[in-house]
């Protein structure tokens, strides 16, 4: 585990679990500008192979340039909207999610992109869970690519003909299925955040068939202040199928052990 120091705390932990290699990336890049501060944290859970996430974690600190922290959300967007253009070709895949927290105003901007989940407890105590752009369990985003020509089969979302499925109906890279997915991610702010987590799926349900029972157990972390080698550990205790990753920011003082 790495504890990044700063006006909050930020712990990091990672798994690579039962695949043969680690295809999730993170970034932790320090924010300072003319009258603000904070952390531009991001995760890529990259799939087919770990070309598009490694590509798109290197390539953060090179793209992002916040000047005026009223354009947090649009700086979040122009980065995704970046990475997706270098993207483009590249036939492995990844998710994105990325969140500016300006400590200096007291908010966090949130931008996703696919599955990787980022959860923020507020000052009121009401946990923050992005959306998630999963086909299995998104019946939106399902319908969103079918529109597109998308065939759904068995929990994948396919071209017509394709013999390669994805869960995701957003994504960076897949260059095969860019008809049916978008590239445009889900952008929004929370004021007053306590704690956050960024995470890979493989950290929740890889499957993603009790996600809405582990957030109950994420909210209780959250107010216990758990750190990134505590939520991993978490994971661990119910069993690996994937890659696991976690990126912890927390306002106050965390538990460690």
């Amino acid at each position: 585990m790495e504890n990044i120091r700063g006006s909050g705390q930020i712990t990091f932990a990672a798994r690579q679990g039962p695949r043969d290699y680690q295809g999730d990336y993170h970034v932790i890049h320090r924010v300072d500008g003319d009258g603000f501060c904070g952390w531009l944290l991001a995760v890529f859970d990259g799939h087919v192979d770990k070309t598009a996430a490694e590509f798109c974690a290197g390539e953060v600190s090179k793209i992002y340039n916040l000047i005026n922290p009223d354009y947090a959300e649009e700086s979040l967007d122009n980065l995704i909207k970046e990475l997706a253009d270098r993207t483009a070709q590249f036939e492995a895949g990844s998710t994105a999610s990325a969140a500016l927290m300006l400590e200096s105003h007291d908010k966090v901007s949130v931008a996703v992109l696919g599955d990787s989940p980022v959860v923020v407890l507020d000052k009121n105590g009401q946990l923050h869970a992005s959306p998630s752009h999963n086909v299995r369990t998104n019946f939106e985003e399902r319908s969103a690519a079918e529109k597109l020509g998308g065939v759904y089969l068995g929990g994948y979302i396919y071209i017509k003909d394709g013999n390669h499925g994805l869960q995701l109906s957003r994504a960076l890279g897949d260059a095969h299925l860019g008809r049916i997915i978008s590239r445009i991610p889900e952008v929004y702010t929370i004021d007053a955040p306590q704690w956050m987590l960024l995470a890979s799926d493989g950290t929740f349900d890889p499957a993603h068939e009790n996600t809405d029972g582990l957030f109950e157990e994420i909210k209780e972390m959250a107010k216990n202040r758990f750190t990134a080698k505590m939520i991993i550990e978490w994971a661990e205790t119910r069993g690996l199928d994937d890659n696991a990753t976690a990126i912890v920011w927390s306002k106050s003082s965390t538990k460690d052990n």
